[in-house]
């Protein structure tokens, strides 16, 4: 969504053909006896105009022409004379070229009505952008914001300085939804310099330089070729679009704003936002007995045990079909046996009543642990119920509990349980590829996750990450047919990485993209330090807009992050709106004891997200909830 648009002055919102600073050079040079063309001046048109003086005079002909006319004034003293005389001339034509261009109008009623912001940034100095200021706003353009390279310590264009200070002033931290607009080389490399979207503007512009009736009286052949030749030197300086006036850039707007707004930003737990080359995999058609799909399938599950730090000696990688429900469903079923076992599931949240769930369809003897959602499940609490249930074989937890967001200590539950002989399972959905798990260390019998959280692909199939020595001996365990871990592994093995029944072919290719996007990241602990960032970046940046916690911080994973209602009457459903509308999807809370809202930090998510989010919800705060905000 565009929140902001800079503009240029001279040849981009007043002055057609850009005629002001090209008269004032042309005379303040001509004042010391030095002739220049227009082309030579309009070279570097856009450059702050100190600058700019001094990159002329920094070519043989001109700095030749002042030694040679001005033999007792050094080259060195040259720049400020020069300069000091141009401040002269342009102020005798500023007044004159400050017409605005067409459009310019049409822009500020459409921006006003869509609450699009409007600065500009300059070459000019701020005494001569004074004079124009006054006259711009008797036109009906009156920018809120107008910046010159005397509040950046005199660093203009090219750099970025200036629509830095520009976002900084209109409270924007987002580049990609703001628009700089100029007709130089040095507005578009301004832009793309400072990360935003930058636009060129062809006619009345520097690289035409011709006054709008000079222009009008070309032929449309005539008028079509200086189009051509300025858009494509505005195009080869890295403009993201070319425009021929202001307003085509409404139009403009109101495509990018579409594809914005058809691309949304999931901020929950999974599915997630995925990147475009992980969608782009899937546009393929592939047959589930292919060679090629077999092996890309066994390659799959070489990697995921990878992944986890575990050789192929000891663990192995089975792929079943359906959701992350499905593998914990197929994991518990066929782990435990029919005869003479009992289930313990420890439980602080939704996906630990699942596995409860699970275990009563099935028919498993099971026992419960049941801690409070904001609290994490300890292993003492865990040893004290196996003390009173001796029965116990096998151990259920869930790591990351998205209910809440809390990040229950599987690293010092597991290996206990381990030593007891205990057999264990757990569910890591939310945590694997996102959070590192060592599962040789852990010495964790099943882990399950699936193919549409953290490792950031699409939703299609579960993963469960078993110890081979312990899945062999669960042979006839199971309660379903399709659900048959051992099963499924067995296939996996004798037929090459052939699937027992239809796979999801499209979501496999997408998942192996996944991977290697993963690597190419820099692996699960560099995913894991951007994820942690988000997670920071938005803890702090909500309890600063007054929302609380709903779970300690000490405990909180970077996953995803509770918020409790900031009023007992807070419409969820449309702050949710409100996102979803400017392209942000979060989640409903599920902590039974208080009404909350849930916000993920995973996926194809990255820091800038988060803080146009907070400037979202900033907003939506002040304005419609009409309370005080923090900084």
């Amino acid at each position: 969504m565009i929140e902001a648009i800079v503009l240029d002055w001279a040849g981009t919102t007043v002055d057609y053909g850009s005629r002001a600073p090209i008269i004032a050079f042309k005379n303040a040079f001509a004042h010391f006896s030095i002739d220049l063309s227009e082309a030579t001046i309009r070279q570097d048109i856009g450059l702050d105009k100190m600058t700019h003086v001094r990159k002329l005079l920094q070519e043989p002909e001109i700095s030749g022409s002042w030694e040679a006319n001005h033999p007792t004034i050094p080259l060195t003293h040259a720049a400020e004379k020069i300069y000091a005389q141009f401040q002269l001339e342009i102020n005798k034509v500023l007044v004159a070229t400050a017409d605005l261009k067409p459009g310019v109008t049409d822009l500020v009623r459409f921006a006003n009505s869509h609450h699009i912001q409007l600065a500009t940034t300059t070459g000019y100095t701020q005494a001569m952008l004074d004079q124009i200021l006054p006259l711009a706003a008797e036109q009906g353009y009156n920018p809120a914001y107008n910046i010159t390279s005397e509040q950046t310590n005199h660093v203009g264009r090219p750099k970025s300085d200036m629509v830095d200070l520009a976002m900084k002033k209109m409270e924007i931290s987002d580049p990609t939804h703001v628009i700089k607009v100029g007709d130089t080389v040095n507005d578009v490399l301004e832009g793309k310099n400072a990360g935003v979207i930058s636009i060129g503007v062809a006619e009345g512009g520097n690289l035409i330089g011709l006054s709008q009736q000079a222009f009008d009286q070309l032929t449309v052949e005539e008028r079509a070729r200086y189009r051509i030749k300025a858009a494509a030197i505005l195009k080869e300086a890295g403009a993201d679009e070319i425009i021929n006036n202001l307003t085509d850039l409404i139009p403009l707007i109101e495509s990018l704003d579409d594809q914005q707004h058809k691309v949304p930003l999931l901020l929950t737990p999974g599915p997630l936002t995925t990147s475009q080359t992980v969608k782009e995999t899937m546009l393929v058609d592939h047959g589930t007995w292919d060679d090629d799909y077999k092996a890309l399938t066994q390659w799959v599950r070489h990697e995921l045990v990878a992944i986890g730090n575990a050789s192929e000696e000891d663990y192995t990688a089975v792929l079943m079909q359906g959701s992350g429900s499905f593998g914990v469903e197929a994991a518990i079923g066929t782990a435990v046996p029919k005869k003479d076992a009992t289930l313990l599931i420890a439980a602080n949240g939704a996906y630990g009543d699942r596995m409860i769930e699970i275990a009563e369809y099935l028919a498993i003897p099971h026992v419960v642990l049941q801690v409070p959602e904001d609290q994490v499940i300890t292993l003492a609490a865990v040893e004290e119920v196996l003390a009173a249930h001796p029965e116990i074989t096998h151990f259920a937890v869930v790591h990351c509990e998205t209910t809440t967001g809390i990040l229950n200590p599987i690293e010092t539950i597991i290996p206990a349980l381990a030593t007891k002989g205990i057999i264990t399972l757990v569910d890591a959905m939310s945590s694997f590829g996102g959070i590192p798990i060592d599962l040789e260390q852990l010495h964790v019998d099943y882990l399950i996750t699936s193919s549409n959280k953290c490792m950031q692909g699409v939703p299609g199939f579960s993963i469960v990450l078993a110890k081979k020595h312990t899945l062999l001996k669960t042979k006839e365990n199971a309660r379903s047919l399709a659900l048959d871990l051992y099963a499924q592994y067995q296939t996996f093995e004798k037929s090459e990485g052939k699937w027992r029944f239809t796979s999801p072919t499209h979501v496999v290719y997408a998942f192996a993209e996944a991977l290697r996007e993963l690597d190419q990241e820099g692996g699960v602990s560099v995913r894991t330090h951007r994820y942690q960032t988000n997670e920071t970046l938005l803890r702090e940046g909500m309890q600063d807009l007054g929302y609380k916690l709903v779970i300690d911080e000490s405990v909180q994973s970077p996953i995803i992050t509770s918020f409790k209602f900031p009023t007992t009457d807070f419409d969820f459903r449309a702050f949710y709106d409100y996102l979803k509308d400017r392209r942000f999807i979060i989640y409903p809370g599920k902590v039974s004891k208080c009404d909350s809202f849930r916000i993920g930090n995973i996926g194809e998510v990255s820091a800038e997200d988060i803080h146009h989010l907070l400037d979202l919800i900033k907003t939506y705060t002040k304005e419609t909830l009409q309370l005080p905000v923090g900084n």
